[in-house]
């Protein structure tokens, strides 16, 4: 099993705007297929770095939203979260069917540790390939990864 590191490239992550922020998220990051079809072994994985997160951060709420479901490989799945704790904020959930993708209630990270920290972290989502194919073999896919993420700094 191998991985690759990809960097999502800026013009893919933003800041929501007032009126987008109704359902509490504030930062949005879209993946797409061509992001993602790196390695060749039917187990390897590809980790996109998303950014940082503010010094002193609070993750209130993670969802993926699969808006084109991913094709051309047996099984391939995603985990939302930091390079410390890669599933943090969405555990292991398959993106070959399009649709939200959410764990806990109310959109709250899938673990409270590590969802806040008085230090910055790097931000990633890591797909793994899990049977037939490889990352190298998608056709389509496309998904978009919402946070609610504050910097405790400007909290009051």
């Amino acid at each position: 099993m191998a991985n690759t590191d990809v960097t999502l490239p800026n013009a893919r992550k933003s800041v929501l705007s007032n009126q987008e922020r109704a359902q509490g998220f504030t930062h949005k990051w879209k993946v797409l297929f061509t992001d993602v079809d790196e390695g060749s072994g039917s187990s390897d994985t590809v980790t996109v770095a998303l950014g940082d997160t503010p010094a002193d951060f609070v993750i209130s709420k993670a969802m993926v939203n699969v808006t084109t479901a991913f094709a051309g490989t047996g099984g391939l799945s995603v985990k939302v979260g930091t390079d410390g704790d890669d599933d943090n904020f969405i555990t292991a959930t398959s993106v070959l069917s399009a649709g939200p993708i959410i764990v806990g209630a109310g959109s709250a990270p899938a673990t409270l540790a590590g969802s806040f920290a008085a230090a910055s972290d790097a931000l990633q989502a890591k797909f793994t390939n899990s049977s037939s194919g490889s990352p190298s073999a998608l056709t389509a896919g496309e998904l978009d990864i919402y946070l609610a993420m504050h910097d405790a700094n400007d909290v009051g």
